[in-house]
């Protein structure tokens, strides 16, 4: 029961990131709530957690949707869910989380100190390559959100449109992974116990959150999506070395 409510409390503060950011629910649990429950449970119902605040944060943003922006992402969906269910079973988790850190972070303090001084839009051709590696890391590690979002904040798109599109995205590539997960014996009445115990505290927290963010203006708010995504990478990289750590 203990367990529980500690899963409870760290998704509620997840969601409420969440509603600020767009993004971070999972980056900000999943370390917590590993250590205190096995990562084959807390992967699972993270995806079906990610889905229900997903639903919640498109429906809120709705006005803001843009499907034509999210073709490219939507396409790498299917291959990134097939690789990544395969890697979550033989590919050791520490390998992904560590480049993923170390990529995250550099690109975080160059939005945080640089981004003002040499701004590109780069092409739709590389949501295809996020939507993949989106995926890839959602499935196999429960921490997909930081390609997309690198990808959302170099499209030039705004703040509501980049916590729109995140949301969207995430729906469609969750419920793929969820099915996948389901047909692999992956989800089980475990994960869902664990889902059904934090699904309340990570809406509240995520409403609570978007009301917090209608105070912020554009400039403000890529300052706290890049230190949000240095944060996100300290937690990823700390992470990756504790099991290095471990096996050595």
């Amino acid at each position: 029961m203990e367990h529980l409510l500690f899963v409870a409390l760290c998704w509620g503060v997840g969601g409420f990131i969440n509603g600020i950011a767009g993004f971070g629910a999972a980056l900000i649990a999943m370390p917590l709530i590993t250590t205190m429950v096995p990562l084959r449970l807390a992967v699972p119902s993270c995806t079906i957690l990610g889905v229900t605040l997903c639903l919640q944060m498109a429906w809120t943003y709705r006005k803001s949707i843009d499907f034509n922006k999210l073709k490219p992402v939507y396409i790498g969906t299917v291959p990134g869910a097939l690789v990544g269910i395969t890697m979550m079973q033989e590919f050791p988790a520490h390998y992904l989380k560590l480049g993923m850190g170390i990529f995250l972070f550099i690109y975080a303090i160059w939005g945080l100190f640089f981004e003002g001084k040499s701004q590109k839009v780069v092409h739709k051709g590389w949501g295809v390559v996020a939507g993949f590696c989106s995926t890839v890391l959602s499935s196999s590690i429960g921490m997909g959100g930081p390609p997309t979002i690198v990808y959302s904040s170099l499209a030039g798109w705004a703040k509501d449109t980049v916590k729109a599109g995140i949301a969207s995205y995430f729906i469609v590539s969750g419920i793929l992974v969820i099915s996948l997960q389901t047909y692999a014996g992956i989800q089980t009445q475990e994960t869902v116990t664990l889902f059904a115990a934090a699904a309340p505290a990570v809406m509240i927290g995520a409403r609570l959150g978007v009301m917090a963010s209608t105070k912020i203006g554009e400039f403000t708010y890529r300052k706290v999506l890049f230190g949000m995504l240095a944060v996100m990478a300290c937690i990823i990289l700390k992470s990756a070395v504790t099991q290095f750590a471990a096996l050595a």
